[in-house]
This record gives C-alpha cells, sequence and structure tokens, in this order.
C-alpha cells in the first residue's frame, strides 16, 4: 500500500448554482482522504456553498456535507467538516454556490494506492 499525501486535488473557479463534479477518486486509487480546502468568496457580496459527497449513485440531500454555509464578501471558509472526509474509488465531490462568479475552491488530498 502506498500513500501520497497533499495531492492537489481540485483549484476551481466560478462555483455554479447548479452542483457541479469538481474531484472524482481515480480507478487507480483505492481510498481518498480530504487533508484541506478552502473556499472563497471573491465577490463584493456574501454567497453560500454546499456539498456534498457522492460515494455511489446519484447525490441528494443525504449526501451533503455542508448546505447553504454562507462567507461574507471578500473572505474565506476552510469547511472543518470536509477534512478528514474518506472516500472510496470513483466517490465524487459536488459542491454549488447560491451565485454564478462568487466562489472558487481549492483541496487537497492523500490517496492511498494498493
Amino acid at each position: 500500500m502506498a500513500t501520497q499525501p497533499l495531492v492537489p486535488a481540485v483549484t476551481q473557479g466560478n462555483l455554479t448554482t447548479a452542483y457541479q463534479v469538481v474531484y472524482t477518486v481515480p480507478s487507480t486509487v483505492e481510498r481518498a482522504g480530504v487533508d484541506a480546502v478552502v473556499f472563497n468568496n471573491y465577490s463584493g457580496l456574501k454567497a453560500k456553498f454546499s456539498v456534498r459527497i457522492v460515494q455511489s449513485g446519484a447525490g441528494d440531500v443525504l449526501s451533503e456535507v455542508i448546505t447553504d454555509k454562507e462567507i461574507r464578501a471578500g473572505f474565506n471558509d476552510l469547511a472543518p467538516a470536509m477534512i478528514g472526509q474518506a472516500l472510496n474509488s470513483g466517490a465524487e465531490i459536488q459542491v454549488k454556490s447560491d451565485k454564478n462568479n462568487a466562489i472558487n475552491m481549492t483541496m487537497t488530498v492523500t490517496t492511498i494506492t494498493v
């Protein structure tokens, strides 16, 4: 088993108002764990973001780990609810914002391969 910590996984600009997949655990990886994540509100207005982790199938409200968390204009959020989350091979992280062109996201993961 081999691990690779702090792999840059997401550098996503302009979250949209519909859920979008920002990270899928590659098929060559057995598991991944979220090391760090930051959501940055670069707009001049307060904005909210939501995150869901979909291990398999379709995402819904039961796969949300963050729902409508507000970030003031010009501030960021380290999303502590995401730290340490484990994802199986093929799992997805999906995100959205309540405003287009307001929030971007950066995330690192540790990957585990066999």
